[in-house]
Parts: structure tokens; sequence; C-alpha cells
């Protein structure tokens, strides 16, 4: 290379050096100051997690309408403030230290302690699932003051209680068998859960076609404040509009026994019960009492106690549930910081006694 061509590089690069030191120097236009402001404040908003994922540069370009010069300019800014970092060849990320889950903690009601219950066979199910997975887990009942395992997914039945504090705290949690609570907080709250509505709808549908018509029909609800038992009997009566409800004061057999009274009558045909265990209690009463001719029972769940008593039922696809539930675990415990999904499964018939 001449002289001469190394002196035209010297003054280019001088060119280009002064040229941005005058750009640095001008001040800062308000739109780009206020573009800052929402970048910090979207780090800050408490929705976005330590190790997160963040805007690339051509996604802050395109979503702002600046260049992607500036849209540069403004991520290296936020990594030298220590709002972002870099992982070459792998993006930006929201700063701070990354918690990363070593396994699950189920944590289940002490209604799950009845043998052959609904919340025995999750639990059951459940544990054997993470253990295929190769998950490491741990059991705890929600009980009293409930110890927590750090590093660990909390994965819940029946303890609302303990959603709202994890849901509080920012805290990813899987909810079993229930809705998310509604709001900001459902954004944590993964669930796996049955259309209770449909299922209603599906067992007035077995009977009606077993019985021809929709007459002599009775609900056994559950506890009258329980908000799936309620969608199951709104299910069922906008199939069968006349049907009885009746309101029992809880889940389990000997509530079915109690409530068998209130069922009987001179044209009652057929029984939807709410869950398994009640179904069990109204035959358990009518044939203690010699109830002839028996009406034709459809429970709810198809928990173990179904196939003992050759009951129909409208029947949840424990498999599947469980596999849908350690699907979700499994995407949290690789360090996924999503918003929450709730998967809702169907419900089908099944029928055990013929006509």
């Amino acid at each position: 290379m001449t002289r001469r061509n190394k002196s035209v590089f010297f003054v280019s690069d001088l060119v280009i050096i002064l040229y941005g030191q005058l750009t640095m120097a001008r001040p800062r236009s308000a739109r780009i100051s206020e573009i800052k402001t929402k970048l910090i404040a979207r780090i800050r908003d408490g929705f976005h997690r330590p190790g997160e994922l963040f805007l690339s540069n051509r996604a802050l370009s395109d979503r702002y309408g600046v260049s992607y010069q500036t849209a540069h300019i403004l991520m290296e800014e936020l990594v030298r403030e220590g709002w972002l970092e870099r992982r070459p060849s792998s993006g930006t990320y929201i700063a701070g230290r990354e918690e990363k889950l070593i396994g699950v903690q189920l944590i289940f009601s002490s209604r799950a302690r009845t043998p052959g219950s609904f919340g025995a066979n999750l639990l059951q199910r459940m544990s054997r699932a993470l253990k295929d997975a190769e998950f490491p887990s741990v059991q705890t009942w929600a009980e009293g003051k409930v110890p927590f395992r750090a590093r660990h997914l909390p994965v819940l039945w029946e303890c609302s209680h303990l959603v709202e504090r994890f849901t509080s705290e920012r805290r990813f949690c899987l909810l079993l068998h229930d809705a998310p609570p509604p709001g900001l907080a459902a954004s944590y709250v993964d669930c796996v859960r049955t259309d209770d509505f449909s299922g209603g709808v599906c067992a007035a549908q077995v009977l009606m076609q077993r019985l021809r018509d929709a007459r002599g029909l009775v609900v056994l609800a559950g506890p009258k404040e329980d908000r799936r038992s309620s969608q199951r009997v709104e299910g069922f009566l906008k199939v069968a509009p006349d049907a009885r409800v009746i309101y029992s004061g809880g889940w389990f057999l000997e509530h079915g026994r109690a409530a068998a009274s209130a069922l009987m009558s001179e044209n009652l045909r057929g029984v939807f019960c709410c869950n398994d265990r009640l179904a069990q209690g109204v035959i358990a009463e009518f044939e203690t009492k010699g109830v002839q001719p028996m009406p034709y029972v459809v429970g709810f769940d198809n928990a173990p106690i179904a196939e003992a008593l050759h009951l129909s039922t409208i029947a949840i696809p424990w498999e599947q549930f469980a596999a849908e539930a350690v699907d979700l675990a499994r995407n949290r415990l690789n360090g996924a910081t999503s918003p929450a999904r709730q998967i809702i499964l169907s419900l089908r018939p099944h029928i055990r006694l013929t006509a």
C-alpha cells in the first residue's frame, strides 16, 4: 500500500470517529429516552424473571420504530447498567440470579389419605408418572404449617390458600383438577383440569339414552359451594332442565348414604351422582332399604370404586391427565418462564351396565 493510500484510510477513519463523537454528543431525543424508560419498566414489571429471554435488537427496532443502530445502543446501555446480560450465540436475557428448579413437591389435601378416593388415586398416578419421568419428587400433606421445599415446583391439589401464597410471591406452581385464580395471579399457575360442564351434559345424555326420556331424573350434587359440582349440575340441567337437584354435605360414601332418602320418589328412574363415592353411598343405601326397581345410577370420575361396583360413570382420562401434568412440570424444571398454560381435558362416559 502506498503512503498516499495509507493517508486516505487514516483520514477516513478519523472522519468516522469524529462523526461518531459528534453524534453521541448530541442530546438524546425525548422519544428515545421514553423508549428506554419503557424498557426498564418492562424489566421491572414483576412478570419478567431473571434468566428470561428479552427482546432482540431487531425486535426492539420493529416494535418501537427506531433504527437497528439505535436499538443496539439502547440494549448495550441496559447491559452496562445491569438490567440485561448478553449470552454469546444465545441472546439477551433479564439479568439476575436464575433459580434452577431441581424437583417437584406434591402438596395434597389430607382428603387424599382416604384409600380409593379421587385424591388418593390422583396422588398415586402423579407419583408414578413423575418417577417414570425420572423427576425427583417429595410428597407433603397440606396440613398446618406446610414445609416448602426450596427449588422445587409446587404441584397442588385441593389447597387453594397455598395457590394464593405462591402467586403472591410470583412463584410458578402447577394446579391439579381446578382452575387458576382470576386476574394477574393466573399467569403463574399452570393447570390440568377437566371440563365439568361438559361432563354434566354427558351424564344427562347417558341417562336419557338408557331411559329413553328425561322423566324421573335426580342429580345428587356435592357441597353447594363447590364450583366444580355446580358446573356439573349446570351441564346436566342444560339437557334435562326438569331434573331435581339434591345437595350433599360432602363427597364421600357417608354423604351419599345420608342423601339417599331425599332422592327417593315414586317416579325415580335415574340418578346422576357428581362423584363415584356419592354413587357408592346411594347404591349401598338403596340396597339396604330394598329399593325396587333400582334406579340407573351414573357416577363421575371413574375412581377405583367405580370398577369395583361395576358402575357407569363419566370418566376422567387418568393416564392423559398425569402425562399432561408431567409435561407442564418438565417445562418449568427446564427453566421456562413463559406465561402459565391451562390444559382442559374432555371426559367420556364409561358404560359398565348393559340394557
